[in-house]
């Protein structure tokens, strides 16, 4: 297979951090909303995007299984994704609101500069005379010096060091961040190009940002920095995915079945569970 051909994003290089089957089930999924990815969405639009609310289906039914809702998701362009629930809009209406009433969150997304990017770029591969390899993306939000993205989630100080890194949530935000700013800590034309800023010349080196709020109640909403050292691991851990893929997709012959999973790391052979360093 060509590198060349593919287009990566974080989710499906994610998965084949997890193993070449992830990544090939990853590609022919068909993607279905779960309810807390719904939310996800739902508060996403309403907090950084209100004005295409408008264009929502919102049906006063209790629940998705109603015939009304289901007639509704079939006559819409955009199925399951334009039509919710009034109870699914009021519960992420709570979430946007709580974000936005949080100085920092809210001083984040008003100075934005751009949301919802549609980010293209490549990334080398080191493999292969450093064919790159390309990648999409949307990030939240961007700002002059800054780039943050908008979860939701159980947010408690202590667990989320262990939930961005579980979840790659530093790979993510550094590709970002090297889509967005060169080498020389520039911001790229293209990010720029149509925006009404004052000076889209400027070098910096900017913050990376995780704007996280519970879904559970009181819906505490926390603003995380990530340090330079998280975010270069980030990226460090992106060039090895990245070099690890290539240099599997290229001997691939595009054959689904017989691509392995965990097992991929051992042969024939029992791999050892052992105690964590940190229990010893």
């Amino acid at each position: 297979m060509n590198i060349e051909d593919i287009t990566l994003s974080f989710s499906s290089l994610k998965q084949f951090s997890k193993s070449p089957a992830h990544f090939v089930g990853y590609k022919n999924k068909v993607f279905k909303q779960s309810a807390p990815m719904r939310r996800g969405w739902l508060t996403h639009l309403l907090t950084l995007e209100p004005e295409k609310a408008k264009d929502l289906t919102i049906l006063d039914v209790s629940t998705r299984a109603n015939k009304k809702y289901k007639e509704a998701v079939a006559e819409n362009d955009k199925g399951e994704q334009g039509v919710f629930t009034a109870k699914e809009v009021i519960d992420a209406k709570i979430l946007s609101n709580a974000v936005m009433q949080h100085p920092l969150a809210s001083k984040l997304i008003n100075e934005a500069i751009v949301v919802e990017k549609h980010l293209k770029w490549s990334m080398p591969t080191g493999f292969n005379n450093e064919k790159p390899v390309k990648f999409h993306g949307f990030a939240d939000i961007i700002g002059q010096d800054y780039i943050a993205d908008l979860k939701v989630t159980d947010n408690e100080p202590k667990k989320m060091q262990r939930w961005v890194l579980d979840n790659l949530y530093h790979m993510q935000i550094a590709l970002y961040k090297e889509a967005v700013w060169n080498g020389n800590a520039y911001m790229y034309s293209h990010i720029t190009e149509g925006l009404d800023i004052k000076k889209k010349a400027f070098k910096c080196y900017p913050k990376c940002y995780l704007i996280t709020v519970d879904p559970n109640s009181p819906h505490g909403v926390v603003v995380y920095q990530l340090s330079d050292e998280m975010v270069k691991e980030g990226l460090k851990i992106a060039e090895l995915e990245i070099n690890l893929f290539a240099q599997w997709f290229e001997a691939w012959n595009g054959d689904d079945k017989n691509v392995k999973s965990y097992d991929c790391y051992e042969d024939d052979e029992a791999m050892i569970l052992d105690l964590p360093s940190w229990y010893k």
